[in-house]
């Protein structure tokens, strides 16, 4: 009997063989639906990038990315363990030890401007604001439908904590001899949204529908958030800031951690999880391209108020959105987060260079370990 024909070949080399076909075009599938890669690979040395939600995700290959290319990069995340796991992670495989965790909860607007302030000391100018933390239909019992302040969760975290957070770091964002990049992480779903600033908790809709609703208007704003912030660029800050938002792609992240299913459904939702590399779901990796792009290609120092996919413009904002609604918006979160309060209570003093002073820290910490 020849080996061909024999039974370890049968029960064996062919279903291995099949196995490995099937993994091997997955793969390839993936790799085409994930979009392009980063264009560039300028090193942005001395540069210092400050990106939310930077623990997993979207976030944390960016950190990755720009910590590789010689930047400083904090990390402002709400689990100070995950992101300290991350921090080192990404020192290691960066080798670069400026990688810092600040503590930063962007459901509550005290954290954030707690964040803003300590930053604000620590930092003498930031080059990048990536505002990329984000929840998606979030609801009992994995955490509450409200934020610290009695905001609607999405709409507080996926935007009122970054408007109050980019306004409060103006300052250091338009202060170097290079404009100050805001990138803030948007999605297609913007084009589902509406925004009724009489009725930003949508009470008029009921069950799931209504957390989609919230969740896409929580994308358009930040779309017309990205808008505005083009807008007073040129009429405030004389060109010395630039704002562009991403639609990442359909990016297999751990942005929908806090929602539930109903239990009869569940365990049909647990099935789905591993046929995940069937979809043209991309990773994270390849859904952090276009941030990456935008973080570093000094071609796009003073490409403002687009709206980018795949690491290409793909419209100017102002052509997607109303901008006297933008406008109605801004002066709508500026009562709702205080800001005129908040920021005349930030004190930057007693200022360090937050790289200095934690790569000392690192260092002791490598060093008894």
């Amino acid at each position: 009997m020849s080996f061909i024909n024999g039974p370890v070949f049968n029960r064996v080399i062919v279903p291995l063989s099949l196995v490995s076909s099937v993994c091997g075009g997955i793969l390839l599938l993936r790799e085409k639906k994930g979009g392009k890669k980063c264009p560039n690979t300028n090193r942005v040395d001395g540069k210092v990038v400050v990106i939310t939600g930077a623990n997993s995700g979207i976030g944390k290959e960016t950190a990755k990315e720009v910590a590789k290319r010689g930047a400083t990069v904090i990390l402002g995340c709400r689990h100070m363990g995950k992101c300290e796991d991350a921090a080192v992670e990404i020192r290691r495989l960066s080798e670069n030890k400026h990688v810092v965790c600040r503590f930063l909860n962007l459901a509550d607007l005290n954290s954030v401007k707690e964040f803003a302030e300590t930053i604000q000391k620590e930092l003498p100018h930031i080059d990048v604001l990536v505002n990329n933390a984000g929840v998606m239909k979030p609801r009992p019992p994995k955490t509450t439908f409200k934020t610290d302040d009695g905001f609607e969760r999405q709409f507080g975290v996926n935007h009122l904590g970054h408007f109050l957070l980019t306004n409060l770091l103006l300052e250091k964002l338009t202060n170097g001899e290079e404009p100050g990049r805001v990138i803030n992480i948007t999605s297609d779903a913007y084009k589902q949204g509406s925004i009724d600033l009489e009725n930003i908790d949508k009470s008029d809709v009921e069950g799931e529908e209504r957390l989609n609703q919230l969740y896409y208007q929580s994308k358009l704003a930040n779309v017309l958030f990205t808008d505005s912030l083009n807008r007073r660029s040129k009429s405030e800050y004389n060109e010395k800031l630039v704002s562009n938002c991403i639609h990442p792609g359909i990016v297999d992240t751990n942005i929908s951690q806090y929602s539930t299913v109903p239990f009869y459904v569940a365990p049909m939702y647990s099935l789905f999880k591993p046929f995940k590399l069937l979809t043209a779901m991309k990773t994270p990796l390849q859904g952090a391209q276009t941030s990456i792009h935008l973080a570093t290609d000094p071609s796009l120092t003073h490409r403002s108020g687009w709206y980018y996919s795949d690491c290409e413009s793909i419209a100017p904002t102002c052509d997607l959105c109303d901008g006297d609604l933008a406008d109605q918006l801004w002066k709508k979160c500026e009562e709702w987060t205080d800001l005129a309060e908040r920021r005349n209570k930030i004190k930057p003093k007693n200022q360090n260079n937050i790289a200095t002073s934690d790569v000392k820290k690192i260092s002791q910490k490598q060093t008894s370990s």
